[in-house]
C-alpha cells in the first residue's frame, strides 16, 4: 500500500498506477505461460483475478482497471481460440464480458478496503503524534518543576548557617537535578519516550558534579560505552552515581587535591558501573548516612549488586561497583 506514496514526487500518480498494474500483469502472464507448458488454454482466467486484486490492493482502483484491461486483451489474443487472432466466437465473447464485469465488481471492495486501511493508518499516526507531543510537553513541565524545586533548595542552603543542614539541602537539590536530567534525555533517546541513553545521562550527571561540587584541584573523568535502558532504571542508576560522586566531593579530598574516575560498560547480561577515587578512603567505623542508605535501597530496587570497597588502582581511596541486570 505504500508503493504509490514512495513513487509520488518521482513520477506522476498515473505512472505509479501503470507500474503497479504492469507488475501485476507480468505476474499473471508468467503464471499463464507456466500452465500452458503442461495444459495450453486451460482455465483462461486463473491468474487474472489474483493480478487484479494485487494491483487494486497496492495502488487502488485505477491500477486494478488498467490491470483488468491488459489481462483481458492478452487472454483474448493469446488464450481464447483461435490463438493469436482477434476473431472470437459469441460464447467466448460472452464469457470474456462476464469475466470483465466480475473483475470490475471485484475491484470496488478491494479498493474500498485499501482506502479504509490507509485512512485508519493515517488517523492512528496522527493520534500517536498527538500523544507523543502531549507526553513531551508533560516531560518538559516536569523537568522544569524539578529544576525549580532544586533551585529553591540551593537558595535555602546558601542562607543556612548550619553546615550539616546546608549539606543536606544541597544533596537533596542534587537528587532533584538528577531526576530532572532524565526528562531532558528522554526525547533524545527514543521515539516512544520510554528509554534513555544511559551514557549521555551519566555524563550530564558527572558534568554537573564537576562544575558544582568538586574542588578545583580534583579531576573527574568519565568513560562509557553506549547503553540504552528504560527511563525508570536510568533514574535509579543516576541517583546512585550522584550519591557516590557527592560523597567523594564532600569527604574524600580534605586537601582539595585528587581524582575521580567513572566508567561503565556492558558485561554479559549486566551493566558494570564503577566509581573510584584516590581520596582518603572510607572510615570503616563510620555510620551509614542517608546517602548510603538511599544507594542500598535503589540498588535493591534494580535487582543490582552494589559493592563499596577500597580503591584497587591506588593504595588509598574508595571504589563503588554497581552491577545492574540489563533485562527487566
Amino acid at each position: 500500500m505504500e508503493l504509490p506514496h514512495r513513487l509520488a514526487g518521482r513520477k506522476p500518480d498515473l505512472w505509479a498506477d501503470i507500474v503497479v498494474a504492469a507488475a501485476a500483469v507480468g505476474l499473471a502472464a508468467a503464471g499463464r505461460m507456466l500452465v500452458d507448458l503442461f495444459a495450453p488454454g486451460v482455465v483462461a482466467y486463473a491468474f487474472v483475478f489474483p493480478a487484479v486484486i494485487f494491483a487494486s490492493l497496492v495502488a487502488g482502483a485505477r491500477a486494478g482497471l488498467i490491470a483488468t484491461i491488459c489481462c483481458e486483451l492478452l487472454i483474448w489474443y493469446y488464450v481464447i481460440p483461435p490463438r493469436r487472432d482477434w476473431n472470437i466466437s459469441v460464447p467466448d465473447m460472452i464469457g470474456l464480458v462476464v469475466a470483465t464485469i466480475s473483475l470490475i465488481i471485484t475491484i470496488w471492495p478491494v479498493s474500498a478496503f485499501r482506502a479504509t486501511a490507509l485512512r485508519l493508518r493515517e488517523e492512528q499516526q496522527r493520534h500517536v503524534e498527538l500523544l507523543s507531543l502531549a507526553l513531551r510537553e508533560v516531560d518538559h513541565r516536569t523537568r522544569n518543576n524539578f529544576q525549580i524545586a532544586a533551585s529553591l533548595l540551593l537558595s535555602r542552603a546558601a542562607g543556612q548557617p548550619d553546615p550539616h543542614l546546608r549539606d543536606e539541602l544541597q544533596a537533596a537539590a542534587g537528587r532533584l537535578q538528577s531526576l530532572a536530567s532524565v526528562y531532558s534525555n528522554l526525547a533524545l533517546s527514543s521515539a516512544d519516550l520510554s528509554t534513555v541513553l544511559l551514557h549521555d545521562h551519566l555524563r550530564e550527571v558527572c558534568d554537573r558534579i564537576r562544575e558544582g561540587m568538586l574542588p578545583a584541584g580534583v579531576s573527574l573523568s568519565f568513560d562509557a560505552e553506549p547503553v540504552q535502558v528504560p527511563a525508570q532504571k536510568a533514574v535509579a542508576i543516576a541517583l546512585i552515581v550522584n550519591e557516590c560522586l557527592t560523597n567523594a566531593a564532600k569527604h574524600a579530598f580534605p586537601d582539595g587535591l585528587g581524582a575521580v574516575a567513572v566508567w561503565m560498560r556492558p558485561e554479559g547480561d549486566n551493566i558494570l558501573l564503577t566509581i573510584e577515587d584516590d581520596g582518603k578512603g572510607r572510615d570503616p567505623e563510620g555510620d551509614a548516612g542517608t546517602g548510603s542508605k538511599l544507594m542500598t535501597v535503589l540498588a535493591r530496587s534494580l535487582g543490582a549488586s552494589l559493592l563499596v570497597t577500597s580503591a584497587t588502582t591506588t593504595d588509598h581511596g574508595t571504589r563503588c561497583e554497581l552491577k545492574v541486570p540489563l533485562a527487566d
